[in-house]
């Protein structure tokens, strides 16, 4: 079969591993398609094919490809609202019937002009590692749910793809030797919410050695925004409760706990911009000030999660506790407003069970008549 291809899949790099294997020269040309252009998706840095008259959309046509690479193809592109149908493009060696996938909805689109190029500068490294953590479930069991959890995996390489670039500004050291870590194998064991891999590696010691080799189970969790609202004012602050899995399964019989305003980051937002979205969602409040506690790892043994914590600075003089929560993700929140003295008298009693919440309530207690008032 030949298909004709636009967008991201010019790229040769994203070709081989959405195929599984590179294509002969002769196997690829440049073709035109009439009658089309292509526009930046409304959901991330993604190409969608929209028909407008008088225009032309640019690719090009993948030649003789197996059963095989038609089904990647297909695993890769019809789980996001796409098609695959016959059509007639414009080749360099004249007119050709191939297929191509179309969208079935043109207002995926905005109207921002595709750009191949800013791209391939600004995004491509991020979709490189996304569609080989994706196309690693091709023809497993998670086939199914790695379609639908594609925003996830999508966010996990644009936070590891930030995160290889980034310097960091750390304080630990390591071994005083050149850092050598070697891994040896990446097992995608489970894809739901989160992922779980298995994987195994060596790295250097402390006495310069490198390390037998280790196989770990990790847990492939997400950038997430920590709130605690507080009104300095009257010296309150804002708790919410929900049911959580985590005390259930460790066979707490009150698994329903007191924390912080709460939730993941998504793709293209910054930490701040999810903290300001979670409070309205999950209490019903607009911020407009927050004052950032820090971020870092709650689990490195376990989980690649990482919290970013702030306190909202809030009005809570008319605001009344009830029931929040985004209905359409199954979230049953009450919200509750308690002075910060009793707040801070549960923590240091044990009786907040949440360790962030924790230490948010701690921080606070040091740093309250720090903060700006409303």
């Amino acid at each position: 079969m030949d298909i004709f291809v636009f967008g991201t899949l010019k790229s040769e790099t994203l070709r081989t591993i959405v195929l599984g294997r590179g294509l002969a020269p002769i196997d690829v040309c440049t073709a035109s398609i009439k009658g089309f252009c292509v526009y930046w998706a409304k959901e991330g840095p993604f190409p969608v094919m929209v028909p407008q008259e008088s225009s032309e959309a640019h690719g090009l046509v993948l030649k003789n490809l197996s059963d095989v690479d038609v089904e990647r193809l297909n695993y890769y592109e019809l789980g996001f609202d796409y098609v695959l149908s016959p059509t007639s493009v414009e080749t360099n060696v004249g007119p050709a019937e191939v297929s191509a996938y179309f969208c079935n909805n043109s207002d995926m689109a905005t109207k921002k002009l595709w750009s191949y190029d800013d791209w391939l500068s600004d995004h491509s490294e991020i979709q490189y590692i996304a569609a080989k953590e994706f196309l690693d479930f091709f023809g497993t069991k998670y086939s199914d749910t790695a379609q639908a959890m594609y925003n996830r995996i999508f966010k996990r390489a644009e936070v590891y793809a930030n995160e290889a670039t980034s310097l960091g500004n750390v304080i630990e050291k390591g071994p005083e030797s050149s850092t050598n870590i070697q891994v040896e194998n990446i097992q995608r064991e489970y894809l739901g919410f989160f992922a779980l891999n298995q994987i195994s590696l060596k790295y250097s010691q402390f006495d310069g050695d490198i390390s037998e080799l280790k196989n770990r189970v990790i847990l492939m969790g997400s950038e997430a925004s920590l709130i605690l609202p507080y009104d300095p004012i009257l010296d309150k602050v804002l708790l919410v409760e929900q049911f959580r899995i985590g005390p259930f399964c460790r066979g707490d019989r009150t698994p329903w706990v007191f924390e912080p305003v709460a939730g993941i980051i998504e793709v293209g937002e910054t930490p701040e911009e999810a903290a300001k979205r979670e409070v309205f969602e999950e209490a019903g409040l607009e911020v407009d000030q927050l004052v950032k506690i820090g971020s870092g790892y709650p689990n490195p043994g376990e989980a690649t999660s990482y919290f970013y914590n702030y306190i909202a600075i809030v009005d809570l003089s008319e605001y009344s506790p009830g029931i929040y929560g985004a209905k359409n993700e199954g979230e049953d929140i009450r919200t509750h407003v308690a002075d910060f003295n009793k707040v801070l008298n549960w923590s240091v009693s044990n009786k907040l069970r949440v360790l962030p919440l924790n230490t948010m309530v701690l921080w606070l207690a040091l740093n309250k008549l720090k903060l700006p008032s409303r």
